[in-house]
């Protein structure tokens, strides 16, 4: 009597070049075999396309797992292209922040992290869509943010990032501060309109923690189904010194003026524009941008 034997399995291999180790593809190659997997369709991204169209390609060739493999940016793209397919996605982080990989307690080790993405204990999380003014919607998988967090990754030197890492932000955030602040008008779930003339950031969330480790939402889970909103409009230096005990903290300070609100929609209108960035990446300026939850729409391979 023979004994049935696992189907071979494919996965696709999303990686930028420039951020993964020369070991990375051996390692790739040496571990598949172990775990059940065929030789991988390799996809690597350029300049020219970061990430959507290899994406693209690897759902349409129905692969089995898509490991994406970079920074921030390439996993944000790789998680937009796998939004509703449930094809499980294994992320190798190798940018600054890693973002994602952080809020989901993955390893940043290549090799372990590696062996996570091949593995079998997935978790279902949530993904945002966000349409920009008249732009075509997409998705992202941390945070979307306008002002100074956004100011700082937009006067980010890439130079400078790449030599002190985490330390760039400092320097950037030393020239954001001396921008002026917001005013801008936020709707959660179709509510009454909440208008800050004041803001300094104003972020919505699908999880909480930002580079440097900060744990800004306390509250939010990948997989809650709600988005999170924080806005902060510190006018003197006091309220500049409430809003960093909150962020040490993680409680409310009184009159620390900062607004949390959660909602499945939260639409930002700006009187002018801003820089914005979607998961720590600078991505130009907006008038408006709207978001909306979509519960359960991206599956990750998680440790054991």
């Amino acid at each position: 009597m023979t004994t049935p034997t696992q189907p071979i399995r494919r996965c696709a291999v999303i990686y930028n070049p420039i951020k993964v180790s020369g070991h990375f593809r051996t390692r790739v190659e040496e571990a598949l075999p172990r775990y059940g997997y065929d030789s991988p369709l390799w996809l690597e991204t350029s300049e020219d396309d970061p990430g959507r169209g290899m994406v693209k390609q690897a759902v349409e060739e129905k692969v089995d797992l898509v490991i994406g493999a970079g920074g921030d940016g390439t996993i944000r793209l790789v998680a937009d292209g796998l939004a509703d397919s449930d094809i499980p996605l294994g992320i190798i982080p190798a940018g600054t922040g890693n973002l994602l990989a952080r809020n989901l307690d993955l390893s940043l080790d290549e090799a372990t992290a590696i062996e996570i993405a091949l593995g079998e204990a997935s978790r279902r999380i949530d993904l945002i869509k966000i349409t920009v003014d008249d732009q075509q919607p997409e998705h992202f998988a941390v945070i979307a943010g306008i002002g100074v967090d956004a100011m700082i990754m937009n006067e980010t030197d890439p130079d400078l990032k790449s030599k002190i890492g985490v330390g760039a932000y400092v320097v950037a955030a030393g020239k954001a501060v001396k921008r002026l602040p917001m005013h801008i008008t936020v709707t959660v779930d179709g509510r009454r309109p909440m208008r800050r003339r004041h803001a300094m950031v104003c972020l919505v969330g699908n999880v909480g923690m930002l580079q440097g480790g900060v744990k800004l939402m306390a509250d939010a889970e990948p997989d809650d189904g709600l988005l999170d909103l924080y806005i902060a409009s510190p006018q003197r230096i006091t309220h500049w010194l409430k809003v960093l005990v909150r962020m040490i903290t993680r409680r409310p300070q009184k009159d620390d003026q900062v607004d949390q609100a959660r909602g499945r929609s939260i639409t930002v209108r700006i009187d002018g524009t801003e820089d914005y960035q979607l998961d720590g990446d600078a991505m130009g300026e907006c008038r408006t941008f709207r978001t909306e939850i979509r519960p359960g729409a991206l599956v990750v391979r998680v440790a054991q």
